[in-house]
């Protein structure tokens, strides 16, 4: 039950960080692109990849802390639901390229984000 317990409150933490994170982009870079659906998932995917690689690779994350940071924190921190309402609001609008752009950058960029995790892990 404390495990429970600990994924919801970091999972509330993320979902506070990613709304603060999606404000600011937002603010700083305007709101016809989502920039900050954008850095969270690249974000959320790199730090994935770390994580990743700090437990499976080096071994000093403990699992346990592992499902509370992998499940909680960065559950909460990004999701692809934002990713595939806001695409598919852009090819409602027709807005095909925009749409294409963002498919892309936020595909290729978050496996190259893991990658670079994975690899600055260890």
């Amino acid at each position: 039950m404390t495990s429970l317990l600990l994924i919801g409150l970091a999972g509330a933490a993320g979902a506070v960080l990613r709304a603060g994170l999606t404000a600011l982009a937002t603010r700083l870079c305007g709101a016809d692109f989502p920039w900050g659906t954008l850095a969270v998932n690249l974000l959320g995917c790199f730090s994935c990849g770390l994580l990743w690689s700090l437990v499976h690779r080096r071994g000093v994350v403990p699992a346990d802390v592992e499902q509370v940071l992998l499940v909680g924190l960065l559950g909460g921190f990004t999701t692809y639901a934002s990713f595939a309402l806001q695409t598919t609001e852009m090819l409602s609008a027709g807005r095909l390229l925009t749409a294409a752009a963002y498919v892309g950058g936020t595909n290729l960029l978050g496996i190259a984000a893991v990658w670079a995790g994975m690899r600055f892990g260890g």
